[in-house]
């Protein structure tokens, strides 16, 4: 409390106690009287030029503005990267009939839940879609998370229809390609491919061996 606001109590309290007559409860009272109407000065003085309500931020005012405002210099919580995409990976794996843990370590191999990835061969998105591929997918813009997880769930479930439900060979039509695939009856021979399936698989907690 600012000490000059005493001053004034002080002196008037002094003077009643040299002309006081009766109790000293008396004087108490009358001092505590002095000292609340002291304080009460005080605040007037402190909240001289304070707004009633703080100013409109951005065309909002009231609680949502000091919201807004109060937040505006503070470093964002950084939030997991695939919070929103594990979720459209769940609705997406259903709508394909789709293991989400293997779509999941599809997008986890392919992109690390990167939706603008680009790849040095100019793959796009989180499933890493090639422009002709997601043309013909229907993927209009492959930078669209929701976009590009549709287009290349549905071809990863067009792949395991054509060969049979296996995982595996799935996985590598879907990195070398179905006619790789159907060429060598198989696995195709590349390391990359092999790779490939390993971090899929690992990743969505299905690791097999490849030899």
């Amino acid at each position: 409390m600012n000490i000059d606001i005493l001053a004034p109590v002080l002196a008037a309290w002094a003077k009643m106690q040299a002309t006081a007559v009766g109790s000293n409860d008396t004087g108490k009272q009358s001092f505590n009287t002095l000292f609340l109407l002291a304080l009460l000065a005080e605040n007037e003085k402190v909240g001289e030029g304070v707004p009633a309500a703080p100013p409109a931020l951005n065309g909002h005012g009231g609680a949502e503005g000091v919201a807004r405002e109060n937040t505006r210099n503070r470093p964002a919580i950084p939030l997991p990267a695939s919070t929103n995409i594990q979720t459209l990976i769940g609705a997406i794996a259903a709508r394909y009939n789709l293991s989400p843990d293997l779509l999941r370590g599809v997008v986890a191999a392919e992109s690390g839940f990167n939706p603008r990835a680009v790849s040095p061969a100019g793959a796009l998105g989180l499933m890493q879609l090639m422009p002709a591929t997601a043309r013909a997918l229907g993927v209009n813009d492959p930078f669209d998370p929701a976009a590009n997880l549709d287009g290349g769930a549905r071809y990863l479930r067009q792949l395991l229809d054509r060969f049979q439900g296996d995982t595996r060979l799935a996985l590598a039509a879907y990195n070398a390609g179905p006619g790789a695939v159907e060429r060598y009856h198989g696995v195709p021979p590349y390391k990359e491919t092999r790779a490939y399936i390993q971090r899929v698989l690992a990743a969505a907690g299905q690791l097999e061996v490849l030899v």
